[in-house]
Order: structure tokens, then C-alpha cells, then sequence
């Protein structure tokens, strides 16, 4: 017989999955705000930077290092035991403590008087926010078999253009009022009201009991077995590199759109900041929504649906991208970033969905964690600082037009992306087994 989990036991809190559709969808619905408040909280900064830049008095590539490197480094190291703690123990209380965690220092960041105050608060919100994202995924993917899995990852990640919308809007309209430092006071606090829905209503499912493997997730294996099993999957190496690649675009885009369209296009911190909440809110949740519902009705057809649904997203990015920081017209060049948003989403829902497909029951928020780890080393800690740099050395020449040109460097990234999803779909049938 198998063993019962060690986390269905009083202690962690575990609970049999709760078969109530209902419940099923509150639970999905919570998860998705909690997201939403962990990118509310890592966009707002976003639009608060050209603020900072010239209050701070710092440059492009210091910028750069606030908003993607500061946050992006801590966040990738401490997303893996993090995650590994949320396979060995309660996701809920996981959750529970980070969301605690960041929304706190979110509210901080507004009493930071120097760079490197903000710098070293950032870096806290970053390891905060590494325990939001694996333990939600899993829970999930406890909750909803695979059929309907894509759909419900897509529901959740709808969570990242709702919380980039709030950012973007909320953000631009606060600062250009009262400042950047109230934005980000105003950005803590809806999360620090959340933690009590998370603490007294989620329920800790079995592991693996919607699968019917609940025996094979009777005692998570240790730290090194479960790494090695997880890079023995070479369609999870690849799907781990197509997501990076696939979310290249949305951090780069987040930090240096705003301070492009202030720049180049003459428009306010509150102008842009409706803009792109248009586009991440509309547009990003259509892309994500959209992207996880065309992927699951594509089943019935090929089993390697959400590869060609990845494929081709990541691959139209890249002209959407150039098309929109090369246009020379702001009608233009706004339409051009709601049709980017769309398309740089659609990779978030099945990709979620194929990693937790074929990581074992006991590793799939360490799967996450991983995924997540080198998707912020390389897009997040290295992408806008990159930007950054690459702007500071053409700006003696091109003046504001240097960031013009930086961004369209970075449009061509998502190219590797397609090349990732594509290799990941050569072993998606034999790892899934």
C-alpha cells in the first residue's frame, strides 16, 4: 500500500483535493491575484524610472541594474530552495510568509534616500517574490488534471498583465501627483491585505492525487536526485530555455518602453503609463488567456499542440517588437506594442503547463524554480542592464535615439526561443510518459 504524503499530515497542513469545481476555480482565482500583486509590485518600478534616473541623478546602465539586476539576482538564487522547500513542505505557508515578504518591501522602497538604499530593498522584494511563483504552479497542477491544465496555468498567468496593468497605470498617475516614493507605498499594500485570504481559506492538496500518483509522491527524493532526474528531460531543458527566451522580450520591454516613449515620443510618466497598461492588461491577457485555451483545444489534434502554439509566438515577437521601437509615428508605435504584449504572453501558459507535465510529482515546484532561475539570470538580471549599456555607448552619438536602437538589438532574442520550443517537442512525447 502506499504511504499517505508526509504533507497530507495536521502538521503541514495538507488536505485530500477538493473535488468541488468551485473551489477548484477560488483557489485558481486567488493564486492568479497573488500573481498579479507579485508583478504589480516588480512592474511599478518600471514606470517610476525615469523619475528615479533624474531624482537619484544615475545613469542608463545603473537604471538598468535597479530595475532588472537588483531584483533579478536574488530572485533567481533563491527561487530554487525555495521551491525545493515548497516540495518538502506546505506551499500555502510558502506562500503565505513570501507575499508577507514582498509586499512589505514594495511599501519600504518609498523610504529608500539613496541608490544604493533602493538598490539593497530591491533585493529584498526579489527574494520575497521568489516563493510566489513554484508553490502556486504546483498547487495547480494538483488541482487540475492535464487536459484542462494549460487552460488553468493560462488563467493564472493572466496574473502578469493584470498586475503589470495596475503597475503600469497606477504607478505613472501616482507618480506624476505624488511621486514615485507614494507609488510604491500605494503598490505594498494590497498584497499585505491578500496574505489573510491565502492563510485561512487555501487548502493544501495531496500531491499527485489528481494524476492518480499519489503513491509515486509519497516522500520527495533528495535534493541531488531530483535534479538529476530533472536535467536527465531534455524536453525540460529545452522548455526551460524556450521560456527564458520567451520572456526576454517582456522584461526588457517593461523597463525600457516607458522611459523610450518619454524620451522619443514626448509623452508623460502618466500618458505611457495608461498606455502600456492598455497593452499589458488587454493585449497581454488575450496573449496568455488566448495562448493556453488555443493549446488545449489543439490536444485533440497533436499532442505536441503547445509546441507549435510556442513556436509560433516567440517567432512573430520579434518583427512585432521592431516594428514597434522603430516606427516613427506614436500612434504607430503604441498599436505596434499592443499586438507585442500579445504575442510575448502566449508562451506562459503552455510552457507552465509542459513543465509541470513532465516533472516528476515531488520535483515540479523545483522544475519551476529552475525554469524560473535561468529565465531571470539571463532575461531579467542581464536584459535591461544590457539595454542599458548598449544605450549609454550610442547615446555620445545619438543622443535620446541610442535607446531606439538598444531596444531593437534585443528584438531578436525571441528567435532563440522558437528554436527552443522546437528541439523541446522532439522529446515531449518520451519525457511525458
Amino acid at each position: 500500500m502506499a504511504r499517505t504524503d508526509p504533507a497530507s499530515r495536521p502538521v503541514p497542513g495538507a488536505e485530500a483535493t477538493e473535488t468541488s469545481g468551485a473551489y477548484r476555480t477560488y483557489v485558481l482565482v486567488i493564486l492568479t491575484l497573488i500573481y498579479a500583486i507579485n508583478f504589480l509590485d516588480r512592474q511599478v518600478i518600471n514606470i517610476l524610472a525615469e523619475s528615479i534616473k533624474r531624482d537619484l541623478n544615475i545613469s542608463d546602465t545603473q537604471l538598468g541594474l535597479l530595475t532588472g539586476t537588483a531584483f533579478g539576482i536574488f530572485y533567481s538564487i533563491m527561487g530554487l530552495p525555495i521551491a525545493r522547500l515548497a516540495d518538502r513542505k506546505s506551499r500555502v505557508k510558502v506562500i503565505t510568509f513570501s507575499l508577507t515578504l514582498w509586499s512589505g518591501l514594495t511599501a519600504m522602497c518609498g523610504a529608500a534616500q539613496s541608490y544604493a538604499q533602493l538598490f539593497l530593498i530591491r533585493l529584498g522584494v526579489g527574494v520575497g517574490e521568489a516563493g510566489g511563483t513554484p508553490p502556486s504552479q504546483s498547487l495547480i497542477s494538483d488541482y487540475f488534471p492535464r487536459m484542462s491544465r494549460a487552460t488553468a496555468m493560462a488563467v493564472f498567468n493572466v496574473g502578469v498583465p493584470i498586475g503589470s496593468f495596475l503597475g503600469f497605470l497606477l504607478g505613472g498617475y501616482i507618480n506624476d501627483w505624488w511621486g514615485w516614493r507614494m507609488a510604491f507605498v500605494v503598490a505594498g499594500l494590497p498584497g499585505l491585505l491578500l496574505v489573510l485570504l491565502v492563510k485561512f481559506t487555501i487548502r493544501e492538496p495531496i500531491r499527485g492525487a489528481v494524476d492518480g500518483l499519489q503513491g509515486a509522491a509519497a516522500e520527495a527524493p533528495p535534493f541531488r536526485e531530483s535534479l538529476s532526474s530533472l536535467l536527465a528531460r531534455k524536453s525540460f531543458l529545452w522548455l526551460v530555455f524556450g521560456g527564458t527566451f520567451g520572456i526576454f522580450v517582456v522584461y526588457v520591454a517593461g523597463a525600457w518602453l516607458p522611459p523610450f516613449f518619454i524620451r522619443v515620443h514626448g509623452m508623460a510618466a502618466s500618458q505611457i503609463g495608461g498606455w502600456i497598461a492598455l497593452a499589458v492588461g488587454l493585449g497581454g491577457a488575450i496573449g496568455a488567456f488566448g495562448g493556453g485555451i488555443l493549446a488545449d483545444m489543439l490536444k485533440r489534434y497533436s499532442a505536441r499542440s503547445e509546441i507549435w502554439v510556442l513556436g509560433a509566438s516567440t517567432l512573430l515577437t520579434c518583427p512585432a517588437f521592431l516594428f514597434t521601437v522603430l516606427a516613427g509615428d506614436t500612434g504607430t508605435a503604441l498599436a505596434g506594442m499592443f499586438i507585442l504584449y500579445m504575442l510575448a504572453f502566449v508562451w506562459m501558459g503552455p510552457t507552465s503547463a509542459m513543465i509541470q507535465h513532465v516533472a516528476p510529482v515531488r520535483s515540479r515546484a523545483l522544475a519551476t524554480g529552475i525554469q524560473l532561475f535561468v529565465a531571470n539570470i539571463i532575461s531579467l538580471a542581464m536584459g535591461p542592464p544590457l539595454v542599458g549599456l548598449i544605450s549609454d555607448s550610442l547615446a555620445p552619438t545619438m543622443g535620446n535615439e541610442s535607446l531606439r536602437y538598444a531596444l531593437a538589438c534585443a528584438a531578436f532574442v525571441p528567435l532563440l526561443g522558437t528554436v527552443s520550443y522546437l528541439m523541446a517537442g522532439r522529446y515531449i512525447l518520451r519525457d511525458g510518459e
